[in-house]
């Protein structure tokens, strides 16, 4: 890395104000007290003054003061302005004299307690920084930390060459120190081993670091088998010896990134120091990920098994109505004759007889034996037709894995030590005194019969499928797993807690004490309440009607006349524009390309390599794919190939759409659409051509199909800062938080929005612990349970909706708890939806269970009271739920190719397809952003008076005057020249 490494953008950002100062951090930071009155009045001229105020102020907030004053924002110096009753207009003759200036800073430093770096805490904040390293890469996130260690510190900012250099020797002793810490585990022995990797196997077609790389594209029996097979060739290597533990988690990630995506020759040509610790770090990880993959498919299995069960069983019963309908009135007329009192017992056979002959009667019994259903009509026997495969990989799959449990649990593993020991002796009687305290009652009559003798397929299958209840809940662990494994360890462990305990709370604004929380939530409830008595008439849009709370739908909000025509004379205006060119006029802005970088370590900043990379990621974000671009372009697949493989990545990708959703942050017409502080989720659905594993079926969306969501984040400007690619079939509520907390963006989100798929009671209780607003949208509101935490006699409308009891003590009780969990999940130790998976399908007396959700329905209840209160708080909402159906209409008619089937087999692929769509979203709102406020700016100039208040209902989400499809070319003289036929493809068949 070069020495001077920041772009003369990001230079140009570190060193001046803020284009936008949010109105509450004016007030916190440039309010003057009367100290700060008594240091100014010693000052002459208001120009002085309000320098120097200036000045105070931006060391406050800033932790240094720009060297140019004047490009602070103007509602900064007005508020400065009027506390001293100077005129704004003093502050350009401000600092004419330079040494003024500096003497005024250097006193404004010793005032505040600003001191400058010296050697000694260069040298401890060497060290801080090379440790902040070791578990992030990325040399922006580091230099952001160091100035925020800084601040806090108390230590003025030194210029930007001294930060810079700072990161650059962080980032080498961090990678010497790794070097340091895996050395010893590298013998003669292993670095053979290890270099093995990378050679060409007996197959002659791909090298074991490829096949570890390629994961399952089915839940299968082969499937399972082929990854049993993967962890039993990683644990050779002795993984279980190696002591990684010094390595930071996000260290480790980072290397196995770096192993997964580098070629055989990238890798071949490291020197060892690199090489060795990449691929320690490979194997460590990919035990881990293969192990969850591994269970990811028995749970699909035997999900896909018990689906199939279910449908057969519907389709059995449809197929049999008719029969069984035949036979009830067969058996009917039976039944008569034998209740006929007139008839004597011994004429009843012969009277049968002479109405139903023998073989017919047996003949019906018969057909009744196959038809019926056992008394609870589960599809146990339809799930045991599938036995046979599923033992394929059963008796592998339980000796491949070390189980561990709770005591309360303990039945299990003893359950699956007796099965491990069949498989091994061969037997196949259950013994008598097997465990059966696992097995459910639904279960009990499949798996003992009625003499009390045990059914060896239903005592296998029965475990099975609770052992993956059981692993779901987190209750039942595997050794060696991250998804998989005691839900403690995902936590912050205890020793380390309480010298992070402050950090964490300070980056969450909470409490360290839970009473003090609850006066706080108390206040917060009363107010909401007093508002919404006051809304509760007898006909408004929020009222009672006999005991029922109505909520009436919002109407939609009217928009003058002149914002009609303001937002259609914009969209005539816009300039027509293929997209490829809008990709280059965009990366010309933003220089979003800078941050594709090579797997190599290189840059893409050769111009001859945009165009080949500008075409691979239209080939993703349009479904295109490598083939047909290649037909679309003047590029061979080969190159696109090439670029795809070494430049777009997951986090490149990331990274480049952050460095778009910045510049577009701080465009002019942004501020009117947006504060940047809003955001909301929602995912978008398509179906998937090919097998791939995650894919899943929902009847709705895919037919007989099946599908994935792209689940993205989007801000209140109309910019999306993350996406995510999951089964179709997974709740919003278990990701909401993932790119929240992620989140490297200069966007200062603090609220955020879901659809009712987005909610639960535990989702609402992690966004205030961790210093975030929930507002949902929830699907009939008036139905959900509102909880009390008093009396309200002063509200007593209010309080006839409070159906539930608080409990706070649950809560309060767990409070030391309820921080670790978010501030494990805030400081990075743990994904949250990771945690909220596990929370989701633990029991619900589990106490941090229990305690999240009493926090939770406190939250949810103070939220809708203010939803129900606040008309414009529900406009709000609706309003930015809206511009994400919005910017899914966009990303539609961009991913036009191929019926928006999804053709990527494996996870790593449809992430890159989704960041590459992400990317050019992005782009496509930027470019419109940018045209927009250029032709607000010409109508202006025509003399066209235009109000803020219009401005705010422009959507840059538009796509109309935007050519996705290329153009044909007609080239009629060189086609009609051509002689004779076309020449034929060589086939790569024969």
């Amino acid at each position: 890395m070069p020495v001077r490494w920041l772009t003369e953008s990001e230079q140009r950002r570190l060193t001046r104000f803020p284009d936008r100062i949010a109105e509450n951090e004016v007030v916190t930071f440039f309010t003057l007290t009367e100290a700060d009155r008594r240091l100014l009045a010693k000052l002459r001229g208001g120009g002085n003054r309000l320098g120097f105020a200036l000045q105070l102020g931006a060391l406050r907030h800033l932790g240094f003061v720009p060297e140019n004053l004047t490009e602070v924002p103007i509602a900064v110096v007005e508020f400065l302005a009027t506390q001293i009753s100077a005129a704004p207009e003093l502050l350009a003759d401000y600092g004419s004299r330079v040494q003024t200036r500096t003497d005024h800073l250097s006193e404004i430093e010793a005032y505040l307690g600003f001191r400058k770096l010296t050697t000694v805490e260069e040298t401890e904040i060497d060290d801080w920084l090379t440790a902040r390293a070791v578990e992030h890469d990325r040399p922006l996130l580091l230099l952001q930390m160091l100035c925020e260690r800084l601040q806090s510190s108390k230590i003025s900012r030194p210029g930007l060459s001294v930060l810079e250099r700072a990161v650059i020797r962080a980032r080498q002793q961090a990678r010497t120190t790794t070097w340091q810490t895996v050395a010893p585990l590298i013998d003669d022995e292993t670095a053979a081993r290890l270099d093995d990797l990378l050679l060409t196997g007996e197959d002659g077609r791909r090298t074991p670091l490829n096949w570890l790389r390629t994961g399952a594209t089915a839940s299968t029996a082969t499937a399972i088998l082929q990854t049993l097979e993967k962890i039993r060739f990683v644990r050779q290597f002795g993984i279980n010896d190696w002591k990684l533990d010094a390595l930071h988690p996000n260290l480790l990630k980072r290397l196995h990134r770096i192993g997964k995506t580098s070629t055989n020759q990238m890798l071949e040509r490291m020197p060892p120091e690199n090489r060795y610790p990449i691929l320690l770090a490979f194997l460590h990880q990919t035990l881990t990920t293969t192990i969850d993959e591994a269970i990811d498919l028995f749970d699909r299995y035997l999900e896909t098994a018990y689906s199939r069960a279910g449908r057969e069983l519907d389709e059995f019963r449809r197929s049999v109505a008719q029969s069984t309908n035949e036979k009830v009135k067969f058996f009917q007329t039976v039944g008569e004759i034998l209740l006929d009192a007139d008839i004597p017992d011994s004429d009843i056979r012969q009277l049968v007889y002479r109405l139903i002959s023998p073989e017919r009667l047996r003949s019906a019994v018969e057909e009744c034996e196959q038809i019926a259903r056992p008394f609870d009509d589960s599809y146990f026997d339809l799930l045991a037709t599938r036995y046979g495969n599923l033992r394929q990989f059963a008796p592998r799959f339980l000796d491949t894995f070390d189980w561990r449990t709770g005591d309360e649990q303990s039945d299990l593993i003893d359950a699956v030590e007796i099965m491990r020991d069949l498989n091994a002796s061969g037997q196949r009687k259950i013994p008598d005194d097997a465990p059966v305290d696992f097995i459910p009652k639904k279960w009990l009559p499949y798996v003992i019969d009625e003499e009390s003798r045990f059914n060896r397929r239903y005592y296998e299958l029965c475990l099975l499928w609770q052992m993956r209840e059981a692993l779901r809940a987190g209750n039942l662990w595997v050794t060696g797993s991250r998804r998989f494994t005691d839900p403690e360890s995902y936590l912050i462990p205890p020793e380390k807690w309480n010298d992070l305990r402050p950090e964490a709370c300070a980056l969450m604004k909470v409490s360290v004490k839970p009473l003090e929380r609850l006066v706080e939530r108390e206040n917060d409830f009363r107010a909401a309440a007093v508002t919404l008595e006051n809304n509760l008439t007898g006909h408004g849009a929020v009222r009672i009607e006999d005991g029922e709370l109505i909520l009436t739908p919002l109407e939609a909000e009217e928009r003058s006349g002149v914002g009609d025509f303001l937002e259609t004379v914009i969209l005539d205006r816009l300039p027509e524009i293929n997209l490829p060119e809008l990709l280059i006029e965009v990366d010309g802005w933003t220089r979003f390309s800078q941050a594709l970088t090579h797997s190599g370590g290189g840059e893409s900043r050769k111009p001859e390599r945009l165009p080949t990379l500008y075409a691979s990621i239209l080939a993703q974000s349009g479904n295109f794919g490598l083939t047909q671009m290649a037909r679309m372009t003047d590029f061979s697949r080969h190159e696109l190939l090439w670029a795809t493989n070494w430049y777009l990545r997951e986090e490149t990708l990331r990274d480049a759409t952050t460095k778009l959703v910045n510049y577009h942050y701080h465009l002019p017409l942004s501020r009117f659409i947006g504060e940047g502080a809003v955001s909301s989720s929602d995912g978008q659905r398509f179906p998937v051509a090919v097998k791939t594993a995650n894919a899943t079926a929902l009847p709705k969306y895919f037919g007989y199909g099946k599908g994935l969501t792209f689940y993205t984040w989007t801000s209140d400007q109309y910019s999306q800062f993350g996406t995510k690619v999951v089964p179709a079939t997974m709740r919003d509520a278990s990701i909401v938080l993932d790119e929240i907390l992620d989140n490297e963006t200069e966007l200062p989100l603090n609220q955020h929005s879901t659809d009712t798929a987005g909610y639960t009671e535990i989702i609402f209780a992690l966004f205030d612990l961790l210093g975030l607003q929930f507002a949902p949208r929830i699907r009939d509101i008036g139905d959900q349970t509102l909880y009390s935490l008093d009396k309200f006699a002063d509200t007593p409308l209010v309080g006839g909706l409070l159906k539930g009891k608080l409990n706070p003590d649950l809560f309060v009780n767990q409070w030391d708890d309820l921080l670790r969990l978010a501030g494990s999940m805030k400081l990075g130790w743990v994904t949250s939806s990771l945690l909220i998976r596990k929370f989701h399908q633990m029991p619900k007396q589990n106490a941090l269970v229990k305690s999240l959700q009493e926090y939770g329905r406190m939250i949810k209840t103070i939220f809708i009271l203010r939803y129900l209160g606040s008309a414009d708080y529900r406009r709000q909402i609706n309003t930015q739920l809206n511009k994400g159906e919005l910017l899914h209409a966009l990303r539609s008619y961009l991913f036009v190719a191929k019926d928006s089937q999804i053709r990527k087999r494996h996870l790593e692929e449809q992430l890159n397809q989704a960041g590459c769509l992400n990317l050019v979203t992005n782009a496509v709102v930027v470019w419109n952003t940018v045209y927009m406020w250029e032709v607000v700016r010409q109508l202006q100039h025509e003399g066209f008076k235009i109000d803020e208040e219009d401005l705010k209902h422009i959507s840059p989400a538009r796509f109309g005057h935007l050519n996705v499809f290329g153009k044909y070319s007609f080239p009629m003289r060189e086609t009609l020249n051509i002689k004779g036929l076309r020449p034929l493809q060589k086939s790569s068949l024969l």
